[in-house]
């Protein structure tokens, strides 16, 4: 009442709503009558709907979702599933309204604190029986910022050429603050990298590390204040500024309206899709073929998975075990164990031998190499070809890109690109390796000096293929500084999301953990990968953990050489691991060796050889 009388609206629906939700705590207290309890949730309907109602006369968005939400829940809670399902809904639609005016790198924060949103009702459509339901409402808000990114600011960008669209000033500045911050940032990344105290005593890592925190800082800061620019850039006329804006809307309606029909267009007859969610403990498997719909619910299948997850890492990580048996038979058991929770209850949709089987993991299961999984005498990948995607709705996303470039003078014109950087020797085989892999492209090869992000940037948009040979790390505190190493720095997320990678058809991050991300909202994967899928490329081959050299050169050179003999990449890098795994008498059979590379986006065959050979 103090709020309302002293015309202090935005207050007064927050508190409406913060008492609304004081009053279902209390009527979800055990032991409260029957009648006590409808009296309370009557009352915090009725501010709900108060609190609503102002919102909307004042356009306070947030609170709109927020009334529509605790309104789902109290009917949730009076068991009326359809009243529920209307207003969890009504939240959504009003959650991802808010999402469009949202920059790219701010959509995942703003899906961690709305996510429970989609939770409750995906746990809603699976009470009501409803798996096609639950699982089209996971897969609108599964890595949606990256999503939107491909099918919203490409439809953009390409307006904007087409326009000749002049740079804004504030624009222009700010990319050229950020490339210089930039600049900073690698000089001080490569002088942490090379800092030798007894050789340079006058250089203080720890004021290296508060310089290189400083930059990052300033990026991240940069990063946000360009997207809000790019965003806001007022189109030449009201007629450019209504077909942009219809086709911006179009494509926001094919991101937000996702359904089963939609991936079952992109499987083919013997393609199983196995799409994963975790919620309050509950392990959920959708199994999706063209035909059928499997769901299988785990109650307390998280927990399980998750003591399976921290021993399989940690067996994966000691150094003492290369070629015991012991450590084997460990593996083995544990790897069995994970097929048998994730893998055998689909086990009725498995596809024939060589079928394809794709993995959309959620959370801590972007960390498992399913085609590792072992079904008691064959791993996962000797039987099927296997690859992983964010979301199951990229499939309509690849299927547009390949069938917009099929243009062959196009495509034979460009060429692959090939580095190779050792970190001062540390890697002895990375050199080997890419200039094998240049010779059988018949591509550009970097090494050492000359592998620099310069050159990069410069000729990724004229690569079809792009083999980055290095070390890699993954930031887990700072995603967008997740990075490889090239001779003039660290290449970050930062970098790989701004290069023109619109016409590459494979980048393959040869190096440790390039593949590592942090989940963030909606299950967005932030990292290097998702920052080469923003940039355009249509495949990804990146690792797990720390990778060994001389393994890693052998399956590199057998994946490129079976690319070339015309399988597709899917097949590729399943024939190289098999190559490796199959090898009984060498310590490379052990899964630490072959199984951290995995292949995310396309799954088909170059058409840079295609082409050259017709």
């Amino acid at each position: 009442q103090y709020y309302d009388a002293q015309g202090l609206v935005v207050h007064s629906t927050q508190a409406g709503i913060l008492m609304a939700r004081a009053l279902v705590a209390t009527a979800r207290q055990p032991g409260i009558l029957q009648e006590q309890q409808t009296a309370l949730l009557q009352e915090a309907m009725s501010l709900c709907r108060q609190a609503i109602s102002q919102a909307r006369q004042h356009n306070l968005q947030g609170e709109i979702y927020k009334g529509h939400y605790l309104l789902g829940g109290i009917f949730a809670l009076q068991n009326n599933l359809l009243k529920a399902t209307k207003h969890y809904a009504a939240a959504i639609g009003q959650i991802e309204r808010m999402l469009d005016d949202l920059v790219y790198d701010l959509s995942p924060a703003f899906l961690h604190t709305t996510w429970a949103v989609y939770e409750d009702m995906i746990a809603l459509r699976l009470q009501q029986s409803r798996p096609e339901k639950a699982f089209s409402t996971l897969e609108q808000a599964r890595s949606m910022a990256l999503r939107q990114h491909l099918y919203g600011h490409s439809i953009m960008h390409r307006e904007n050429e087409q326009a000749g669209k002049a740079v804004s000033p504030m624009v222009l500045r700010t990319q050229y603050e950020l490339r210089d911050w930039q600049e900073q940032h690698r000089k001080y990344s490569t002088l942490l990298a090379e800092i030798d105290p007894s050789l340079s005593p006058e250089l203080n890592r720890d004021i290296i590390v508060i310089e290189l925190k400083r930059c990052e800082e300033k990026l991240n800061e940069l990063l946000e204040r360009l997207y809000l620019y790019e965003a806001s850039l007022p189109s030449r006329s009201p007629a450019s500024r209504s077909r942009k804006a219809g086709r911006r809307e179009q494509a926001a309606s094919r991101i937000q309206r996702i359904d089963i029909a939609q991936v079952r267009q992109h499987l083919s007859a013997d393609h199983l899709l196995l799409s994963y969610y975790m919620h309050q403990g509950k392990l959920v498997i959708f199994a999706i073929t063209a035909e059928d719909l499997l769901v299988h619910e785990l109650p307390d299948g998280q927990a399980e998975l998750e003591h399976l997850l921290l021993i399989l890492h940690a067996n994966f990580q000691a150094q003492g075990w290369f070629g015991a048996s012991g450590s084997q038979k460990t593996i083995s058991r544990l790897l069995k164990k994970l097929y048998d929770l994730l893998i055998a209850p689909a086990a009725s949709l498995l596809p024939s031998s060589s079928g394809y089987l794709t993995i959309v993991p959620y959370d801590s299961l972007h960390k498992l190499p399913f085609h590792a999984l072992c079904d008691g005498s064959h791993y996962l990948i000797e039987n099927y070809r296997i690859n992983y995607l964010p979301a199951s709705s990229l499939l309509t996303h690849l299927a547009q890109r390949n069938s917009q470039q099929n243009d062959p003078a196009e495509t034979s014109a460009r060429f692959p690109l090939v580095f190779g950087y050792s970190d001062h020797g540390h890697l002895q085989r990375v050199q080997d390796e890419a200039k094998t892999i240049a010779s059988l492209l018949g591509g550009d090869c970097y090494n050492e000096e000359e592998a620099t992000i310069a050159r990069l940037i410069q000729q990724a948009p004229s690569s079809l293929i792009i083999h980055l040979a290095t070390h890699g790390q993954s930031r887990l505190d700072a995603p967008n500084f997740s990075y490889v190493r090239l001779a003039d720095g660290q290449l970050n997320a930062i970098d790989a999301s701004s290069l023109d990678l619109q016409h590459c058809e494979l980048v393959t991050l040869s190096g440790c953990e390039t593949g590592l991300a942090l989940s963030g909202g909606g299950d967005e994967q932030l990292g290097l990968a998702r920052a080469f899928l923003a940039a355009g490329a249509a495949s990804l081959v990146i690792s797990l953990w720390s990778v060994e050299d001389t393994s890693t050169n052998e399956l590199m050179q057998h994946f490129y050489q079976h690319l070339l003999q015309g399988e597709s990449k899917v097949q590729a890098l399943r024939s190289a691991q098999c190559n490796l795994l199959r090898q009984a008498d060498s310590v490379y059979a052990h899964p630490y060796f072959w199984a951290a590379f995995r292949l995310v986006g396309d799954v088909g065959p170059l058409k840079y050889r295609t082409n050259q050979k017709s």
